[in-house]
């Protein structure tokens, strides 16, 4: 599968042009929200042998307004074929657009892996049948030249002009024998069918069971006894062509991933333009749909409306768009490329010391730097404004960053401190900012001035003056308020070893921080689909003990089932446990100081039992105080245990190893 895509400022021309494209007749076109995604070419090649290649072209056409960007970055590190187009009728910027998506292209292109493909570029003017292009061919070749493209079309989808040329030169961009290949059968062909088949058909969200069964009574004509395990792999094969998306709760399978699309940007859309700017929005406002959307992309069923909230609000967080903050009324979602408030001492802040030239997406860029910092654990944020925050320091003082916008894609980042901040907190501060630019933008663009400042006084010098007397072959200026001799030439600061890994327990506590707000979103789901991780067994005596574990698993994203938590009054407690124990997929028996105490016979047995029909995970978990040899039945000591008595293994680490029976390591999921 190779991925084509539309990409350029809203009302640019591109929905009219997917649609002749992909062979359908013109039509005018709203513009559109949200991304379209249409097969634009499929053929089978015969490899000889009885073996043969599918081959499809997917082209997505995604939206051009300022609130889809952040989200359509997103959908860009896979790209073969970008068509970059612009309004030919333009008599301003005809090129608008164009440059910030090659920025955001050229870093998508870097972090994927170096046995992709380089992507192939085409230059597309959309919309020449309503007046002549007001760019000359010399500037044209000037402009492809600089950005690297590989070719230009000169477009109308109404007249047809230059369509065929195009299609002929998407088709020979793509690079077959490099792209990475799914081998499959049949079987895997008729599944795959059958899952697109839904999405055509409108369904919306499904659980994995309900699809499989479906599949079984409907496209299973040879009666295939077991087929769960194809059909689980088929599923993630057309999630990684971003077809569908499987929810991290609820076994849900979200058929229209396009949706989380149009209802991410309209949250952003919402908070900037809350009333008093600070671009934040309630949190349960989101979850119960209290924002406008556009009416095509609306879900009128509340219930699975509710369930993608809560999957796109995980999104937001785990791609550091946004950050939840506590308030009196209920946690928010802050987005800080949202912030309205101007700062009135920007764009020249007092204790301006470096600025960062760079280019890329530079609203991503932003936003995850702003939200790494806020949950870094060094460094607190103060205070938010237009492009520009200020965070206070664990040891003190205040550092503070302001974006400023060169031209599309490309900015500077000028960074600010209050006098009581420390050297050590500076560099710290800078260090940090630095090492997430070379990730997150063109690490080739970056560059660094230091402001020179009265080292008694701490009066700027200013930089054209300073440049001229350099030019000059002079090094040195008497400071303006003081009289004070100010050096010119800024000296090198030296990153050493102690500092680095400062950076890298700074990454580490905003990994941790953005997977305790993702845990958080996760659990939300489970609640609401009422799926439940784990059984937790336990003595009466240990309660308090392993409710705090619980709680710990809670912030985890793990959903533990505790009788204390779940019983229902009113109801047989015996029927309750054999109802949960049927269902979920393991079980964590608690051992403290009082041994396993009268709970177990019912629920052993029922595990037990369920051990021998589905092979669920589970195991003793030893609570500190716990005998060093406990008494367990022989069915239990047959499992590695849990022991919290000891700090190293990580207990917490290896209780969610045996819950969910995938060791994760510290960091992204």
């Amino acid at each position: 599968n190779a991925k084509a895509v539309l990409v350029g400022d809203s009302g640019v021309g591109k929905s009219g042009l997917a649609l002749v494209l992909c062979g359908e007749p013109f039509a005018l076109t709203k513009s559109t929200h949200g991304r379209h995604v249409y097969t634009f070419h499929s053929e089978v090649v015969d490899l000889g042998e009885g073996r043969r290649e599918l081959r499809e072209i997917l082209l997505w056409d995604l939206a051009g307004q300022p609130g889809y960007r952040m989200i359509h970055q997103l959908q860009l590190t896979e790209v073969a074929v970008p068509l970059l187009v612009f309004d030919a009728r333009s008599e301003t910027d005809p090129l608008s657009g164009v440059r910030y998506w090659d920025r955001a292209l050229r870093q998508a292109q870097q972090t994927r892996s170096n046995t992709y493909p380089p992507m192939r570029k085409l230059l597309v003017a959309a919309r020449t049948d309503r007046g002549s292009i007001p760019l000359s061919q010399e500037r044209i070749d000037s402009f492809m030249g600089d950005l690297g493209f590989n070719d230009y079309f000169q477009t109308s989808a109404l007249e047809g002009q230059d369509i065929q040329r195009l299609a002929k030169a998407i088709r020979d961009s793509v690079d077959w024998d490099s792209l990475p290949k799914v081998t499959s059968n049949k079987l895997f062909e008729r599944i795959k069918g059958f899952l697109l088949a839904q999405k055509g058909q409108g369904r919306l969200l499904s659980t994995v069971d309900d699809l499989y069964h479906t599949f079984l009574a409907t496209q299973n004509p040879e009666g295939e006894a077991d087929l769960r395990d194809e059909f689980e792999t088929c599923i993630r094969l057309v999630e990684s062509r971003d077809l569908i998306r499987r929810l991290n709760f609820g076994s849900l399978v979200l058929l229209q991933p396009e949706l989380m699309d149009a209802y991410a940007s309209a949250v952003v859309d919402a908070a900037r333009t809350e009333p008093d700017g600070m671009g934040n929005i309630l949190e349960e406002d989101v979850l119960e749909g209290r924002f406008a959307v556009p009416t095509e992309w609306r879900i009128q069923d509340k219930d699975q409306e509710k369930l993608l909230l809560i999957a796109m609000v995980e999104d937001l967080l785990d791609h550091e768009i946004a950050l939840r903050e506590q308030a009196q009324d209920g946690p928010y979602l802050v987005f800080p490329t949202q912030f309205l408030r101007e700062n009135p001492e920007l764009p020249d802040p007092e204790g301006k010391a470096v600025i960062f030239e760079f280019e890329g997406p530079l609203l991503n860029i932003y936003a995850t730097l702003a939200v790494r910092l806020t949950h870094s654990g060094v460094f607190a944020k103060d205070d938010m404004w237009r492009n520009a925050a200020t965070y206070r320091t664990v040891a003190g003082g205040n550092c503070g960053m302001f974006l400023r916008e060169i031209e599309e894609g490309k900015g500077e980042l000028t960074l600010f401190f209050a006098a009581t901040t420390s050297g050590e907190m500076r560099l710290q501060f800078e260090e940090y900012i630095h090492s997430h630019l070379i990730r997150r933008s063109l690490p080739e663009s970056i560059s660094l001035r230091r402001i020179i400042v009265c080292a008694k006084c701490g009066t700027p010098v200013s930089e054209s003056v300073a440049r001229r007397r350099l030019e000059r072959g002079l090094d040195s200026i008497s400071c303006p308020d003081c009289d004070e001799r100010v050096p010119l030439t800024a000296q090198e600061v030296r990153v050493d070893s102690e500092r680095i890994a400062a950076v890298n327990r700074i990454d580490r506590a905003a990994d941790a921080g953005r997977d305790r707000g993702t845990a958080a979103s996760v659990l939300q789901g489970k609640i609401a689909t009422g799926q439940f991780d784990v059984f937790l067994g336990y003595n009466s005596e240990d309660r308090e003990a392993v409710m705090e574990i619980g709680e710990r698993l809670k912030q985890e994203g793990i959903q533990p089932w505790m009788d204390v938590w779940e019983l229902a009054p009113f109801v047989r407690w015996q029927d309750q446990l054999e109802q949960i124990i049927t269902q979920v997929q393991s079980a964590a028996i608690f051992v403290g100081p009082s041994g396993l105490g009268a709970w177990g016979d019912i629920e052993l047995n029922a595990l037990q039992d369920q051990y021998a029909r589905r092979k669920i995970r589970m195991g003793m978990v030893m609570l500190p105080g716990c005998a060093e040899e406990p008494d367990a039945p022989i069915f239990l000591r047959g499992f590695q245990w849990v022991d919290f008595r000891k700090e190293d293994p990580d207990p917490l680490e290896q209780l969610i190893w045996g819950i969910n029976g995938e060791r994760r390591g510290r960091g992204r999921r």
